[in-house]
């Protein structure tokens, strides 16, 4: 697997995925390398899937986990970015952490997912958003114009899921095409399912992923070999 990394770095493979610990893996990396690192980390709400009994609870979703960010703003390049996802009831957290972090908080993007979840009908609003901060590491500048900071893309439907909290490949590819350039190298850091590096692969930027389950690391191999084979043909 270090091998592989190695092959990431250097750009003489597009992308890899570690079955591991990301607390460990993040320090095995040098400093400097990652353009960007996008983040979906459990948002410390004991998130439990209301629409399959398949899967379990989300390891290390007791609070909020974002003791990743420290080594991922080493990893940054200057001008690197970080896209962080979390909710409205634990964005403070995330944000507080991203700064202690030593990164930039620039702004926040929401993610529209058309329709609305359950929580508490009764006193709170249904919630229909997601929160996703946006922060870098020294100057940047977007390489391709500016995007809008409300992005609408309906959730991956029930019947299609293969992780709990699956993030559509939809939504993911037009947050990866506006802070990078093609062939420069992204991490997700809680890779989950693979979307980030589907995405990635299939507008040509390199990848790495690091995911612990060891079976969900495996569907997210399986999914980025199809893109990358995909991509091509």
């Amino acid at each position: 697997m270090k091998r592989r990394v190695s092959q990431v770095l250097s750009g003489r493979r597009r992308w890899t995925l570690i079955n591991g610990d990301c607390l460990t893996e993040l320090r095995k990396l040098p400093d400097g390398r990652v353009h960007a690192v996008i983040g979906d980390p459990p948002y410390g709400i004991s998130y439990q899937s209301k629409h399959s009994r398949r899967f379990n609870l989300l390891a290390n979703d007791a609070r909020p986990f974002h003791w990743w960010l420290f080594d991922a703003q080493r990893i940054l390049a200057d001008g690197g970015v970080l896209l962080c996802f979390c909710r409205g009831d634990v964005q403070d957290v995330f944000k507080d952490a991203i700064t202690h972090a030593g990164l930039h908080v620039r702004s926040q993007v929401i993610w529209d997912r058309e329709y609305h979840g359950a929580g508490d009908c009764a006193s709170t609003f249904a919630p229909q958003h997601d929160v996703i901060w946006f922060a870098t590491k020294g100057r940047f500048a977007f390489p391709n114009g500016r995007p809008r900071s409300v992005l609408r893309c309906p959730k991956v439907s029930p019947r299609e899921l293969v992780h709990p909290t699956q993030k559509p490949v939809r939504l993911l590819r037009p947050l990866v095409e506006k802070v990078t350039r093609p062939n420069q190298l992204v991490l997700d850091p809680t890779a989950g399912s693979g979307s980030t590096g589907v995405a990635c692969l299939q507008i040509g930027r390199r990848f790495i992923g690091i995911e612990l389950d060891p079976d969900f690391a495996k569907t997210a191999r399986c999914r980025m070999r199809q893109a990358a084979h995909q991509a091509a043909s």
